[in-house]
């Protein structure tokens, strides 16, 4: 049963004024659409629903290919704990070179220039695909708190990305993890992917709820995370704790421009809503 929060959350989506209209393409040659995801538990029912437990047909797995969301302010990002690694082995190194083993720099030519780092590349938040948006372009902060001062409900996920919709068969999905986390596995794990089919987008959600015990006895194959983050809060990876129950919700559903789409499961819910986005326009830099 939906609790009133729930119930409530959907008749502002109703109450609000809706519309859709056909995408056009960008100059890309891509249909281009914002999305943004609000993933929460259902408390209430976990202990006395049937329809929680996995069965036998269910299996766990990420597809392929799959992408992770860039977190919008990875330039500003910096592994301390690699510098620190580097400066250390740098020492060392050093320390077991005596100065006529040190390389001569050339009077002719000068000293050599480091080779550039090819690998970075500033974010562009509004024409780069799966960057998670900041707070600033966030428009389900309403629903998220009213949801976490639910009793019933708590949220687990939460982004903003903008990405080319492509065809099922063509199309990425997206990682999805979140909650607490114990060892390698979160609370939330599992994927999205969203396609275009037709004259529609469809979303295909393939997610999955763990929870965590002393002991378990789960039977199940709980894949690994396809990704690992340094930067993520591992604080908690030392906690002695192993998955003993796993709770599906593996559903499709099609949907329409701008609307709020509501996915119910026992053990979660997702807020989910697609709204047509455009590529601005590139400069046109010239020194003439």
């Amino acid at each position: 049963m939906k609790s009133i929060l729930t119930v409530s959350i959907l008749l502002l989506a109703l109450m609000a004024k809706s519309y859709s209209y056909a995408q056009t393409f960008s100059y890309d040659g891509n249909r281009w659409y914002e999305i943004e995801v609000s993933i929460f538990t259902n408390q209430s029912s976990l202990s006395i629903n049937p329809e929680l437990f996995l069965p036998d047909y269910v299996e766990l797995l990420y597809p392929e290919p799959i992408l992770k969301l860039t977190p919008a302010l990875m330039n500003y990002y910096v592994d301390f704990s690699t510098a620190d690694n580097n400066r250390a082995e740098n020492n060392n190194i050093q320390g077991q070179i005596s100065l006529s083993e040190l390389p001569i720099i050339s009077t002719e030519f000068g000293p050599e220039l480091r080779e550039p780092n090819s690998d970075f590349k500033l974010i562009d938040k509004t024409r780069d695909p799966f960057i998670a948006l900041p707070e600033t372009d966030h428009q389900f902060t309403r629903y998220n708190r009213n949801l976490n001062l639910s009793p019933d409900h708590r949220v687990l996920f939460h982004a903003v990305w903008r990405q080319p919709v492509l065809n099922k068969i063509q199309a990425s999905a997206v990682f999805i993890h979140g909650g607490d986390r114990y060892g390698q596995h979160n609370e939330l794990e599992g994927s999205l992917l969203i396609s275009y089919n037709i004259n529609r987008v469809d979303v295909e959600a393939r997610l999955w709820r763990n929870s965590f015990n002393v002991v378990s006895n789960l039977d199940w194959n709980v894949p690994p995370q396809p990704f690992t983050d340094v930067f993520e809060d591992i604080s908690q990876d030392n906690v002695d704790l192993v998955i003993n129950q796993v709770y599906p919700m593996l559903e499709t559903r099609q949907m329409i421009s701008n609307e709020l789409h509501y996915l119910d499961h026992p053990a979660l819910g997702m807020l989910i809503e697609v709204r047509p986005y455009e590529l601005p326009a590139l400069f046109d830099f010239s020194l003439e």
